[in-house]
């Protein structure tokens, strides 16, 4: 990209544009083959938020984890805080996807890990 002028950047060439993008997506491809990643399809404006806090949050989490309990860093008492709103916030989550199943009238299929919270339980009468 050419250089400031004037304190303003002047604009990409198409080609510059072009090659840019090339390189974004190579990178996107690089990442999805990493066996720590996932790949999400967006189908709305919300799923981008979502993705961008989610990305916040597994990083945050990360270092949670990893320093808790070490001198000048988190007190364990203080992780496990984080820990249990960070889960409260899952099962909320879950718990939304589970009713508007239920007001569109659809089956709640919950991720891997998770039991649909609407759910009956059947009792052993019957």
């Amino acid at each position: 990209m050419a250089d400031k002028k004037d304190g303003k950047k002047e604009r990409m060439t198409r080609e510059e544009r072009t090659e840019r993008q090339k390189q974004h997506l190579e990178r996107k491809m690089e990442l999805a083959q990493r066996d720590d990643m996932g790949l999400v399809s967006r189908k709305t404006l919300d799923s981008s938020d979502f993705i961008r806090l989610f990305g916040t949050t597994d990083f945050m989490l990360s270092l949670v984890r990893g320093n808790m309990g070490r001198k000048g860093k988190i007190e364990v008492a203080r992780a496990a805080q984080f820990l249990a709103e960070a889960e409260r916030i899952k099962e909320e989550l879950n718990l939304l996807n589970a009713e508007m199943c239920r007001e569109l009238g659809r089956e709640y299929k919950p991720p891997h890990g998770f039991e649909n919270p609407l759910r009956e339980e059947k009792t052993s009468d019957g």
